[in-house]
């Protein structure tokens, strides 16, 4: 995903690269400890495990998500940008120290470059289909339409008529590559530089993959919906039956197989498949992806976002009362998830956004209808007390105030430092009527007046930078900003556009919540297991936690906060710790519902809805869902 994808990993250290909007941070286990900042927006990138040079993709325009320039990254220093219009499957060499790359300077190309310099560019007879490195025989196969070039390091050893091909796979103990095919019947088996024979097989979106040691080969064939697994004879040792659709095969040298499936409608991932070899031993058919919750004004309604496949669910209770897939959907989202579902508190109206999509979804009484903007929306956020939604643009120093289907512009003003979108959180001071705006670089401050249009920036400040996590105390009118990169980070205090304080904190804040009641202010460490509590602008006291935490929601009924790791919850209550729940993989988001006193709770690694019974916590009462579509 544009702006938010894991990047490439380091094989010897816990050291990782992760993509945060126009930068790259450098990550160490959970903890990052520094950042790469460029011009563009990050699409993807690898590092070269012979080399160490960090290869990055990046877009100069906002949509669609093509890559349009190269960064070459030495540690921490940018070697060059150059430009890339296109580039995909960054491939290095691990031997020689090259990288192959696919780019489209109005005919489609193979690149090659060495460390900053480009030593080879050929042609290629259509789109880039595939480059993948033989490590047995050190040949490089590169895939197109109509034929398939050999490569032995920089020159072309063999071009073959080895047309539409889909996949690609090599054994890593013998000499043998495997190719499937979007229209030939058959698995198309090579040699070095030579085509052997060829299997027949059903035509389609085939994944396949060789299982190391035994040589087995498993290929996935699409629209039939099994697994054909081979010897390395080629005599077909099984057909598996699967529910869905096979999307991807990953085989390890432990010799388990991973199977990701597919629904036919949206045709997005939606089952886990484990075998041992060529044996079944385990499905996990919950999917991924649902993230943002939102309930109605009275509570009657609980709106779950899907993002990743552009589903919406509308329950009751836990029930499922309809299931809309939303039109034309962009590409599929995953991490960071920014809420990009509102309610209106006032109309009832549910507003869906895309970051990349120039559209909001509206959904109202008598149905959905779409609705065209002037710039795409990463994050979405409902203020009853001024009667508006606001979205934060993803693309344009903009925050976007919506009543009904008006929409207005109010632009984030300020020369130095520029405000760079996109938009990743929004919060408001009800009483003392300031809009705080948080970017992946600055912190943005309005001043709200009636009419709301009248609204105006005071400052942007990059000081806070780079800024984690933000919320807004009602109880004192303080807004809190958690910054920082490596083992330290800083909890900033601001009061409008003026800097009350800032506390330097072990760990990086990466998540903010505040408690009116009591004035606990909750911030969530990274790499250090703990919540740091403020009250005010001093240090109150530290909750040590068993795990790292992630996310951070407070209860306006019980006050209790809720601390997210990876599949955990704990709720705190002051510097206790009350419960500590395992609900599911990678909570994302939580609501809570006034009139049952329930904290709802999304999970995007596994589709999973929890129900939280806040009253009768200890006793561990929670009611597990799987959003699983129509």
């Amino acid at each position: 995903m544009p702006g938010s994808c894991a990047l490439s990993f380091h094989a010897q250290t816990p050291r990782w690269f992760t993509a945060d909007g126009r930068s790259v941070v450098i990550m160490s286990g959970t903890t990052p400890i520094a950042r790469v900042n460029l011009p563009y927006t990050v699409t993807g990138g690898v590092l070269h495990p012979r080399t160490q040079l960090l290869y990055v993709a990046m877009q100069a325009n906002p949509y669609p998500p093509i890559s349009t320039h190269l960064a070459v990254i030495s540690a921490t220093s940018v070697l060059t940008i150059m430009s890339a219009p296109g580039a995909s499957f960054l491939v290095p060499h691990p031997e020689s120290g090259d990288l192959y790359l696919g780019v489209y300077t109005g005919t489609q190309r193979l690149w090659i470059l060495s460390g900053t310099e480009r030593v080879a560019s050929l042609p290629l007879d259509g789109p880039l289909h595939f480059i993948v490195y033989h490590p047995y025989s050190r040949l490089t196969y590169v895939a197109s339409p109509n034929e398939m070039k050999i490569l032995h390091g920089r020159s072309v050893s063999a071009t073959l008529p080895v047309t539409e091909t889909y996949e690609i796979a090599v054994d890593p103990d013998s000499e043998r590559v495997y190719a499937t095919h979007w229209i030939p019947d058959f698995i198309t088996v090579l040699s070095r530089t030579e085509v052997i024979t060829r299997i027949p097989f059903p035509h389609g979106y085939n994944p396949i993959d060789v299982i190391p040691s035994s040589g087995e080969i498993v290929g996935g064939a699409f629209f039939s919906q099994e697994i054909h697994i081979f010897s390395r004879e080629l005599s077909r040792l099984t057909v598996i039956s699967m529910p869905v659709r096979p999307h991807f095969i990953a085989a390890t040298p432990s010799q388990w197989v991973y199977i990701t499936g597919k629904e036919p409608d949206p045709g997005l991932s939606t089952d886990l498949w484990v075998l041992s070899r060529t044996t079944p031993v385990a499905e996990y058919p919950n999917g991924f992806g649902l993230g943002s919750l939102a309930l109605s004004p009275d509570g009657k309604r609980l709106y779950a976002l899907n993002a990743f496949e552009g589903t919406l669910y509308v329950l009751s209770g836990t029930g499922v009362l309809t299931v809309s897939h939303l039109v034309p959907w962009g590409p599929s989202i995953l991490l960071p998830s920014e809420r990009r579902i509102a309610v209106d508190a006032g109309t009832g109206w549910v507003y869906v956004a895309h970051p990349w999509v120039l559209l909001l979804w509206i959904l109202q009484e008598d149905g959905w209808i779409t609705w065209p903007l002037s710039a795409a929306v990463s994050t979405l956020f409902s203020d009853p007390v001024h009667g508006v939604v606001w979205g934060g643009a993803s693309d344009r120093p903009w925050l976007l105030a919506i009543t009904g289907t008006t929409v207005y512009t109010l632009p984030i003003g300020g020369e130095s430092p520029l405000f760079w979108p996109p938009v990743r959180e929004i919060a408001v001071d009800p009483e003392r009527h300031y809009l705080y705006v948080r970017s992946s670089a600055q912190v943005a401050v309005f001043s709200l007046t009636s009419p709301i249009t009248a609204s105006f920036w005071l400052t942007t400040t990059g000081e806070v930078y780079p800024p984690r996590a933000l919320t807004v105390q009602p109880a004192n009118g303080l807004a809190y900003v958690g910054s920082g990169i490596g083992a330290t980070g800083t909890v900033w205090i601001l009061e409008g556009p003026a800097r009350v304080a800032s506390r330097t904190v072990e760990g990086v804040p990466v998540a903010i919540g505040a408690d009116p009641a009591s004035g606990w202010v909750y911030v969530a460490l990274s790499g250090t297991r703990q919540v740091a509590v403020l009250t005010g602008t001093q240090w109150a006291f530290t909750v040590s936690l068993p795990f790292e935490p992630r996310r951070i929601w407070v209860s306006p009924w019980s006050r209790l906060a809720y601390v997210a790791s990876d599949f955990q919850i704990a709720a705190l209550e002051g510097p206790s710790v009350r419960k500590i729940l395992t609900t599911g993989i990678f909570p994302r988001d939580m609501v809570f519902d006034p009139v049952a006193r329930l904290a709802i709770l999304s999970h995007e690694g596994d589709n999973r809805l929890v129900w939280i019974e806040e009253r009768i916590l200890d006793r561990r009462i929670w009611l597990p869902l799987i959003m699983k579509g129509p």
